[in-house]
């Protein structure tokens, strides 16, 4: 599958600028959600143009951007706060070591509008939701990619609590937007972040996601699997522990209400395999067993 690639920041981007017409390019249009990308020719290969001017209306950019900022804590869901938010959340990810998508912010377009648009570098590479439901790669280094996925996922956490960083966590994380390319762990996908500082709870928000995406895309018998390889291997069992918490005893009184009505009148909560609850409760449940 050919995405986005990362470029090391470590080294200064000497490139001289250059402009371009969108309009002039051989577009491709690519799957995407509420945004236009498009996959055009570049240099001696291929680029990718994420335009956040996409496809909603901006009643509901508007209306979102209330819910986020007011109601849920979350940045703006306009789309120069869009641009803006994935801009700072690479550049923070990739100072401290985790490569996501190459940016090419050399090259500007003049039809398109100031801080609403992107340039990703285009290059070959496998999702993690392809690649551990593939079965002709050995099960055993499926599980030592996913054992080293670990450590990076908490040196990330970690960062993150140790900086009060909230830029540091994923907001929209799962098993879809991580990927292998040239032997590294890439992610993207940043649009929106977390505003508040709660960071062990939202520590706790992101392992319940990524969880719950192994059950949902590789099914039971992988979702055990990697369960029991997340909580032998992930470092800080108490900020794992974390993941319970959020969902059944979040410190603000008024969330904690609102899960337990949540578990008791939305019944799909209750019975469906892989929502938040039963995938917290995976987790205290090993815990508590590794812990005997």
């Amino acid at each position: 599958m050919l995405v986005p690639m990362a470029v090391s920041s470590s080294a200064p981007d000497v490139r001289a600028p250059r402009t371009l017409r969108l309009a002039d390019c051989e577009k491709e249009p690519l799957a995407g959600e509420g945004n236009y990308l498009y996959k055009i020719p570049f240099e001696d290969g291929f680029a990718v143009v994420k335009v956040y001017y996409g496809s909603k209306h901006l009643l509901r950019h508007i209306k979102k951007t209330i819910t986020n900022t007011i109601i849920t804590g979350r940045t703006s869901h306009m789309p120069r706060g869009r641009f803006r938010t994935e801009r700072d959340c690479i550049e923070i990810w990739e100072r401290h070591g985790f490569r996501c998508f190459g940016t090419r912010p050399e090259v500007s377009f003049s039809d398109l509008p100031d801080d609403g648009y992107m340039l990703f570098e285009y290059t070959p590479g496998v999702h993690f939701r392809e690649y551990f439901r593939d079965e002709s790669v050995p099960l055993d280094e499926r599980m030592a990619t996913w054992r080293r996925f670990l450590g990076e996922w908490h040196r990330r956490h970690a960062i993150a609590v140790r900086e009060n960083e909230p830029r540091l966590l994923h907001e929209n994380g799962d098993v879809k937007h991580v990927m292998l390319w040239q032997g590294d762990l890439v992610y993207f996908d940043f649009e929106i972040c977390f505003r508040s500082h709660r960071i062990p709870d939202l520590v706790g928000r992101e392992i319940l996601a990524y969880m719950r995406s192994t059950g949902k895309f590789f099914g039971d018998a992988m979702y055990d699997r990697m369960m029991d390889e997340l909580v032998e291997h992930y470092p800080d069992k108490a900020l794992l522990r974390g993941a319970w918490e959020h969902a059944f005893r979040n410190r603000n009184p008024i969330v904690r209400f609102g899960r337990l009505v949540d578990r008791w009148v939305r019944s799909r909560h209750r019975g469906k395999r892989y929502s938040k609850y039963p995938v917290a409760l995976d987790i205290k449940r090993r815990l508590d067993v590794a812990a005997r």
